[in-house]
């Protein structure tokens, strides 16, 4: 088809799929001439492209990049932008905006684009089918979605697995499962860092070509991340903890850090309660002290039940092994004081985050 809408979050993929079908539909020969991009364009400069016809042998593509048409957007100011900005409104009589089509005459324009020429928008946001100009487009162009995928850290996502397996097939290599987890919770799933650091380790290992946890680790480290600090601040490490903070505030905002010790301290007391319960559960007699499981049996039972990979797990309960389950809900709910008041404006985010740090668990 002609006309095709890559819309989704995950732009490094709607990068790729752009890149691969210019290889494939361009004649190398005549693709100078035959190769148009439009950035961020308004709708008539988009018509004009699309009426336009191959020169010489073999296909035209046009790239419509960093296209919002088919999403809708809010400004500051609350008024709509992107698309809704661009969707003409109902004015009578006042003669158009420059940029401004009415949804019939974009249908028609995209229905009429020459059998060689392909018109390919990439957006990098969801496809929202309700607009106007969506259901204009989507009645001629072929929609292919890109969303982004959700992913929490520790936890097993079985596609984007998948994905970075075939990421080191694509630069000749294979990759163990841990080493996929490592690159999935220190990049928080970016999956293009995660092919920037696949294929520079594929090309560290050369000649051979199986990709280990021990060089991921050695060429990728993710020191100063939130990881990081959270590792450090379970342990106890206090100065170390406050050195990941220092760096990870001079990078980005405060909300986004407690974001995710939140979800880290909701996972860790979730395993807690799991680990009370199973040894709970163990038969017991008047007289005989209560027993615990050990260590390999409970990381098998947790992993069952959470659906985590059995690694991550163990390394979860080796750090929380010395907190009490009591003590972990403290923190959280001091955690959550602590937001409370810097989204409130009582407290800076970084006097927060140090007051957090500094009430490091203790041992049991």
């Amino acid at each position: 088809m002609p006309v095709l809408i890559l819309a989704g979050d995950e732009d490094f993929e709607i990068s790729r799929k752009v890149a691969q079908m210019k290889l494939d539909l361009l004649d190398p020969n005549w693709a100078t001439i035959n190769f148009q991009r439009l950035d961020n364009p308004d709708l008539k400069s988009v018509m004009d492209a699309a009426a336009t016809v191959p020169f010489g042998p073999g296909n035209r593509v046009i790239i419509v990049d960093r296209c919002d048409f088919f999403t809708k957007k809010r400004a500051k100011g609350g008024t709509a932008s992107g698309a809704a900005a661009k969707a003409p409104a109902k004015t009578g009589s006042k003669a158009k905006d420059k940029g401004e089509v009415d949804p019939e005459e974009f249908e028609a324009a995209l229905a009429n684009v020459h059998p060689l020429t392909y018109l390919i928008f990439a957006c990098p946001h969801n496809f929202d089918s309700t607009l106007k100009i969506s259901k204009a487009a989507s009645k001629v162009a072929k929609v292919e979605a890109f969303p982004k995928e959700k992913y929490w850290p520790g936890s097993h996502n079985a596609k984007l697995a998948s994905w970075c397996q075939k990421e080191a097939k694509r630069f000749k290599a294979t990759i163990d499962d841990e080493s996929i987890q490592y690159l999935l919770d220190s990049t928080e799933a970016n999956l293009r860092q995660i092919s920037a650091e696949i294929q520079k380790a594929a090309v560290a290992i050369l000649p051979k070509t199986h990709i280990s946890f021990a060089t991921i680790v050695e060429l990728s480290p993710h020191h100063s991340n939130v990881f990081e600090l959270a590792d450090r601040w379970i342990s106890g490490k206090k100065g170390q903890a406050l050195v990941s903070l220092d760096e990870l505030l001079a990078t980005q905002s405060g909300i986004p850090i407690i974001a995710t010790l939140q979800t880290l301290l909701g996972k860790w007391i979730k395993m807690k309660v799991l680990c009370d319960k199973f040894n709970h559960e163990l038969p017991g007699a008047p007289g005989i002290d209560r027993r615990e499981l050990a260590l390999p049996d409970l990381t098998r039972r947790v992993a069952a039940e959470m659906k985590a990979m059995p690694f991550v797990v163990e390394r979860d309960l080796r750090k929380i092994s010395h907190i009490s389950t009591e003590t972990l809900i403290a923190k959280r709910e001091e955690l959550i004081r602590l937001e409370y008041m810097l989204k409130t404006g009582q407290i800076p985010e970084r006097h927060a985050l140090e007051l957090f740090v500094h009430a490091a668990p203790a041992a049991h």
